[in-house]
């Protein structure tokens, strides 16, 4: 018993005596060293225990390179906000960062509707080489030595019946966005005109897809803004402080990108437009060339229709830019303003960009169409029914482009004061010359 006491009050009085506090962290960093310290004296001293065991050694192939598109065959321009793309050129065609590949192979997540015909070819067929010419991008339109010009080859052929109101939409700013491009080349009907960027890597498959999906094409052109640098359209823009000679430069540039559209339209260029001088040399290119032009509406320019009636070139405007809000109340409001002009003139001509909304709202507006008395046409359809017939010359040795004959310019310019182009999209007249 004396023993037991002796060390029960031992016990205690080393029970009095306050312990070092450990931290913790310090403590599971020590284990952890020790439990290292000891593996490794145990290889030192036994070797590696998996020394002598077989390894199997995998061979992974590269990846693929881009596969060409199997079935189909080209996103800002000034219509809005959206996210800056900067552009890079150098001795290749340019390029914009960020932006999807065309040549890539179409993913599932968007495929055609059966509705819209069979799979295009890869690249589509040969250009007819009487309606080219050698560019230094690519090919040059020209007009063919038989008279056949590349507005009328290349226009969606359309037979628009008698008294119907005729409707034609334009979707811009196409090729550098792969899924709103597919989208508005698949799922828009082909009456719907389709306007491509030229900057488009490996544009010219874009243009046949859309064009064996049955859609007309055109091409946009760069074109000075008034708050140029700052807000810059790209490479190559025509610009009205530049010499006529550089502008067509820049234009046999911009021009040579691709074939197979029937007309150019403008990409911007406030400035520019307004400019005659500028545009004089231009509108005369695009004659030359059988080519017409299309302004998309963004500012109503009389200079358009001096210059398009002094150098005789086929050519329109939109009456409206129905996405310049893109949300679907104000396209939709902007649709019905389509329809009340097309019963007013006889045809409307409306302009988009390349927003999914806009693709959304035009393919279920298009539906309706019919159903209320509307018939949807080309671009080039109304393009035609506003500027009648127009006569053009053989080329010759002498001339070989193609020169419009002056016949239809006298009534043009007596009707030029009063034209569409000089006026707000909500006009009463009964029908404007373009």
């Amino acid at each position: 018993m004396a023993i037991s006491a002796s060390i029960f009050s031992k016990v205690s009085v080393l029970s009095k005596i306050p312990l070092p506090r450990v931290n913790p962290h310090v403590l599971g960093a020590g284990v952890l060293a020790g439990v290292l310290v000891i593996g490794a004296i145990r290889v030192l001293v036994f070797g590696d225990p998996t020394a002598g065991q077989i390894e199997q050694v995998l061979a992974i192939p590269p990846a693929q390179g881009p596969s060409p598109l199997t079935s189909h065959l080209r996103v800002d321009n000034g219509h809005g906000k959206s996210t800056e793309l900067t552009v890079q050129t150098g001795h290749a065609e340019p390029r914009l960062n960020g932006v999807a590949d065309p040549g890539m192979i179409q993913t599932a997540s968007h495929r055609q509707p059966a509705s819209h015909g069979a799979p295009a070819a890869t690249r589509g067929p040969s250009p007819d080489h009487a309606l080219v010419e050698n560019g230094p991008g690519g090919l040059l339109p020209i007009i063919a030595a038989d008279g056949r010009r590349p507005a009328e080859v290349y226009a969606r052929p359309f037979a628009h019946p008698a008294k119907s109101p005729a409707i034609a939409l334009i979707v811009g700013g196409l090729g550098l966005k792969k899924s709103t491009t597919m989208a508005a080349i698949h799922d828009l009907p082909p009456e719907v005109t389709l306007s491509f960027v030229p900057y488009t890597r490996d544009l010219q498959n874009w243009v046949n897809q859309a064009r064996a999906a049955g859609h007309e094409v055109m091409l946009e052109l760069p074109m000075e803004p008034f708050d140029y640098p700052q807000n810059d359209p790209g490479p190559q823009t025509l610009l009205a402080s530049a010499s006529s000679a550089e502008n067509t430069r820049r234009l046999e540039w911009l021009l040579s990108r691709a074939w197979g559209y029937f007309a150019v339209t403008n990409y911007m260029g406030s400035k520019f437009t307004a400019s005659e001088s500028a545009m004089a040399p231009v509108f005369r290119q695009l004659r030359q060339r059988g080519v017409d032009f299309v302004y998309d509406g963004e500012a109503r320019r009389s200079s358009l229709s001096n210059v398009a009636n002094a150098e005789h070139l086929r050519w329109t405007t939109a009456d409206r830019i129905v996405d310049a809000e893109p949300s679907a109340s104000a396209i939709e409001e902007q649709l019905l303003h389509l329809e009340a002009f097309a019963i007013q003139n006889g045809t409307a001509l409306g302009a988009g960009f390349s927003w999914p909304i806009t693709i959304e709202r035009f393919a279920k507006w298009t539906k309706t169409l019919s159903t209320k008395g509307y018939v949807l046409v080309p671009a080039s359809e109304v393009l035609r029914s506003r500027n009648g017939n127009v006569i053009f010359e053989a080329p010759t040795a002498q001339a070989p482009q193609m020169v419009a004959q002056a016949a239809h310019s006298e009534k043009s310019s007596r009707k030029s004061k009063k034209s569409s182009h000089g006026s707000k999209p909500a006009r009463k007249s009964k029908k404007s010359s373009h």
